[in-house]
């Protein structure tokens, strides 16, 4: 028993894939991650919206990639070797990917560490599912469902 890390005491917990926009960590549920990708050459695609980047071929795959940086109102960055694309899953079996200025880690995050966003939900906020505090990091949690949610 007295083995017991301080993760056992903290419950449930989140698995997540870290990434940043800027200098703000956000994470992303593992089960709604099919993989992370290098930025290889993204294809325009002529008439889509200012977010979409284009498309990549994932393994025979076309799969639009999103800047996700516009979705949070940020400005656009130059593509540099951090850079990366997470193809997550949709529920809807859609595969989209989001362009991230570089992914850290994989991590638990203890759900009694997260709290949800009681916000209106409007604007960028209905993309965040919750704020985790944890480790001395304030990490954004993304709702993928609800970001992509009428993206065809």
């Amino acid at each position: 028993m007295s083995d017991m890390q301080e993760e056992d005491y903290l419950g449930a917990s989140a698995r997540c894939v870290l990434f940043t926009l800027e200098n703000e960590i956000y994470g992303i549920h593992v089960k709604k991650i099919r993989e992370v990708l290098r930025v290889g050459v993204i294809r325009d695609v002529a008439g889509t919206p200012y977010n979409v980047l284009g498309v990549i071929n994932v393994r025979g795959v076309i799969v639009t990639v999103i800047d996700t940086r516009t979705m949070y109102n940020m400005p656009s960055k130059e593509i540099s070797e951090l850079s990366r694309i997470i193809i997550v899953e949709l529920d809807d079996d859609r595969a989209v990917g989001m362009l991230v200025d570089f992914v850290m880690e994989v991590k638990d995050i203890p759900e009694s560490k997260i709290e949800s966003l009681s916000a209106s939900k409007d604007n960028a906020s209905r993309y965040i599912q919750g704020i985790a505090h944890y480790q001395d990091n304030v990490i954004i949690l993304i709702d993928v469902d609800n970001m992509f949610m009428g993206h065809e």
